[in-house]
């Protein structure tokens, strides 16, 4: 075997190793772009009131504070849906927002402020709405208007 093709060969390798190297970087931005938003998930729930996801009733001063809550969490599903339809958000992990959005919007709090902003803000949180006329099954990946 002469240089030349010794050469060739390494210069294969190499950009196969350099391509691999930017493929791993991607998936580790992607996860690390995606786990921030299930930190500000993580932070937003614990900070509402137990009673509230098991739909009981609180004092007003409570659910006052619990509304900012659940607004908060709105405005953050509807960024979630929105990387969803820039494709910046995994399909896999998609399925699951999906179906805790669809979830946590049917509790009661959340569903009253939710009724709320669609009637006094409509087009606040237009993916949301979206989604909801959707049923919550249609992936925003695809849509072509919002």
């Amino acid at each position: 075997m002469d240089l030349e093709n010794i050469a060739s060969i390494a210069t294969a390798i190499g950009v196969g190793v350099a391509t691999w190297q930017i493929w791993e970087s991607r998936k580790l931005a992607q996860a690390t772009f995606e786990d921030s938003f299930n930190q500000q998930y993580r932070d937003l729930i614990y900070a509402i009131p137990v009673d509230v996801l098991l739909g009981k009733d609180l004092p007003e001063l409570e659910k006052l504070k619990a509304r900012e809550i659940v607004f908060n969490y709105l405005d953050l599903c509807n960024e979630q849906i929105a990387h969803r339809n820039t494709k910046r958000i995994s399909e896999r992990l998609w399925k699951n927002w999906a179906s805790g959005i669809e979830e946590n919007i049917n509790r009661a709090l959340f569903s009253e402020v939710w009724s709320e902003v669609k009637e006094s803000a409509p087009g606040t949180f237009s993916f949301l709405e979206k989604l909801e006329k959707e049923g919550f099954k249609s992936d925003p990946k695809v849509w072509t208007n919002v």
